[in-house]
């Protein structure tokens, strides 16, 4: 049985050698059994610096290499989208917005983007502001996620630049297969396309932490069905109540399976609700990947 883990957001410039062994050192430390996966066949495919590299959100301010015309209003639309449902979340109004827009236009005198590095307009900066007065974690989080869900879902290039790094390691199994933020999403399209192809492969145990398939714009970009596919025979979703990426919300009926599993008892520690570690060593987590596994 492999072991196929699958990283989220904000990996670029990693060792992947040390980020797999850093996910089998939080899985074991979950287990209490130090060791206890020295045996087992994992796999992780490191994608960090692809995705970074073609996506938006650069230093520069540079829209990807190779997006169509139009392609920055049409990114700008899709963060709004995107951080409306955080700021909805967080209880944030509309004149609560529009305020914080006034107020950033009369302190700058004109309209500019504020300390994100690429086209935005006024609704952004003022949702990514207001973020940032709850937590300084939640708008850089938000505004990165969005750009590489963004960058995946939308922009071919980026698309088959992941999927060829991914895809390899989801075409033999069986598989446990542990999928963290944009990975999650990465893993269910992908198993889905597998599925759809008539290539499913069996995957005793699928397990998505921290998974944004809870946001409608990345459900209407990732286009239906969500039904669990035919490969997946457990599905477990493990989310931090706190953990704003998810917005507070399970993987559920109607929209997706009922045979899904839940969990959301869970208190992610440390200062980010959306970091992989605490999900990985919660001991639910970890003894089901080591059951699925026969360890």
């Amino acid at each position: 049985m492999r072991l196929v883990l699958l990283h989220g957001i904000n990996q670029q410039s990693k060792d992947p050698i040390k980020l797999k062994q850093h996910w089998i050192d939080d899985i074991e430390e979950g287990l209490a059994q130090p060791g206890a996966l020295s045996h087992i066949d994992v796999s992780m495919p490191y994608y960090g610096d692809i995705l970074f590299d073609l996506a938006n959100r650069k230093a520069s301010g540079a829209i990807a290499q190779g997006a169509e015309p139009g392609a920055d209003r049409a990114f700008a639309e899709f963060l709004v989208e995107g951080l409306e449902e955080q700021a909805e979340l967080e209880q944030i109004s509309r004149s609560d917005i529009r305020e914080e827009q006034e107020r950033q236009t009369s302190e700058a005198g004109h309209f500019t983007a504020v300390e994100q590095g690429f086209p935005m307009d006024r609704r952004i900066n003022a949702i990514v502001s207001l973020l940032e007065k709850i937590s300084p974690f939640r708008g850089d989080i938000a505004v990165r996620l969005l750009d590489q869900a963004y960058a995946y879902l939308k922009q071919p290039q980026a698309t088959s630049a992941v999927d060829t790094k991914v895809l390899p390691q989801l075409e033999s199994g069986p598989m446990v297969l542990v999928a963290h933020s944009l990975g999650t999403v990465v893993s269910f399209k992908l198993l889905r396309a597998l599925n759809q192809s008539d290539r499913t492969v069996t995957v005793p145990l699928y397990v998505t932490v921290g998974s944004p398939l809870t946001l409608s714009t990345v459900q209407r970009g990732l286009g239906p069905s969500f039904e669990t596919p035919d490969s997946v025979r457990r599905w477990i979703n493990l989310r931090d109540p706190d953990d704003f990426i998810t917005l507070n919300r399970s993987l559920s009926a109607p929209l997706f399976s009922e045979s899904i599993e839940n969990l959301s008892d869970f208190n992610n520690p440390g200062k980010d609700a959306h970091a992989i570690p605490g999900y990985l060593s919660h001991p639910p987590v970890a003894h089901a990947i080591a059951d699925a596994l026969n360890l």
